[in-house]
């Protein structure tokens, strides 16, 4: 097994394992043949901007950002940039999706009070 091969083989089993570092968190999905649809999935969160800062705020607007780091095979499908993103029945913007060796990174954004 080759470094590529074992690092994809840990991302599944250590880092996106809810028993680890993962905690199982609900995506709601909308299809026209199955309707709503509502999937507990495990992911890592990070509640801060990029840049390490904590959340930000500013006077009269609260923005909340989340970034989410899921195996591209538990989701199936990568999101894109400005597509609504429900998570734990909170609605986010996607304003960054990137795939980081082997791990996709979603960078969401809420405006307002939750």
């Amino acid at each position: 097994m080759n470094f590529k091969e074992q690092m994809a083989k840990d991302v599944l089993n250590v880092f996106i394992n809810p028993e680890e570092f993962a905690e199982l968190h609900e995506v709601t999905t909308v299809t026209p043949n199955q309707g709503v649809v509502k999937r507990p999935l495990p992911m890592v969160i990070e509640k801060f901007t990029l840049d390490g800062k904590p959340l930000q705020y500013a006077e009269g607007v609260s923005v909340y950002n989340a970034v989410v780091h899921i195996a591209p095979e538990v989701l199936a499908y990568p999101p894109r940039v400005d597509q609504a993103f429900v998570l734990d029945g909170a609605t986010y913007t996607v304003k960054g999706v990137s795939n980081d060796t082997g791990v996709l990174k979603i960078v969401l954004q809420a405006n307002g009070a939750r």
